[in-house]
């Protein structure tokens, strides 16, 4: 089942598969490339490879454009390249089902920094330190919300779900969980919804945002019950 997922996968980033360009830049904008182990500062008309991350300062914005799409990173956000991207609904679903294998708890002794796994062994201590905290993750939420906002929600779903594992302490902030399990809902993804609704009541909330939570809950039980 797990080979079939990835061969599955790695068909849709063939069809997906694209170049990308920096158009517009302002402020402080740096990139790491699978290529270099320390961030670089972004140029205007730079060639960005899928796998590259891009990270935006405070009052800083960039402008990524693809062969059929462009993008604005606004400021104090970060995005990976192959994140910018049009999903069909189904190769959402089949995206998140390979995310609930890669959440599968590995053997002891297998473990491995998800970051180290993509850039290598070789990334600076400075790197590292940035690419696994807590700020960070937060930066690519932000990254991943303007995603859906620029109507790419199906890619700013399966980027929150990479988020959340790659950085657990993310999964604390309500409000962004809330956003994410909004954009399920709102895809008709009733039953992955449900479970994110019921972790999220477990969180400590505002009372509007259990309202919500409560509401949701609600609906997707009438919907589920009348299947």
């Amino acid at each position: 089942m797990k080979k079939y997922i990835l061969v599955l996968l790695f068909s849709v980033s063939v069809i997906h598969s694209q170049t990308f360009q920096v158009e517009k830049l302002n402020g402080n904008v740096k990139m790491l490339s699978s290529n270099s182990n320390t961030w670089q500062q972004v140029k205007s008309k730079m060639i960005l490879n899928e796998n590259d991350v891009v990270s935006t300062d405070k009052n800083s914005s960039v402008l990524i454009k693809g062969n059929d799409l462009s993008f604005t990173l606004k400021e104090s956000s970060a995005i990976t390249v192959a994140n910018i991207k049009n999903m069909t609904l189904d190769e959402l679903i089949l995206a998140l089902a390979m995310e609930n294998v890669m959440n599968t708890p590995r053997k002891k002794g297998n473990e491995k920094s998800d970051n180290t796994g993509v850039y290598g062994d070789k990334i600076s201590k400075e790197t590292l330190s940035t690419l696994n905290s807590n700020d960070f993750g937060m930066k690519r939420l932000n990254g991943a919300k303007q995603l859906a906002e620029n109507g790419m929600k199906e890619s700013a779903i399966v980027a929150s779900k990479e988020i959340y594992r790659k950085y657990p302490d993310t999964k604390k902030d309500a409000e962004s969980r809330i956003y994410f399990a909004d954009l399920l809902f709102g895809s008709g993804l009733y039953e992955e919804s449900y479970d994110e609704y019921t972790e999220i009541k477990l969180l400590e909330l505002k009372s509007e945002q259990k309202s919500h939570v409560n509401e949701k809950l609600e609906q997707i039980n009438k919907k589920l019950i009348n299947k």
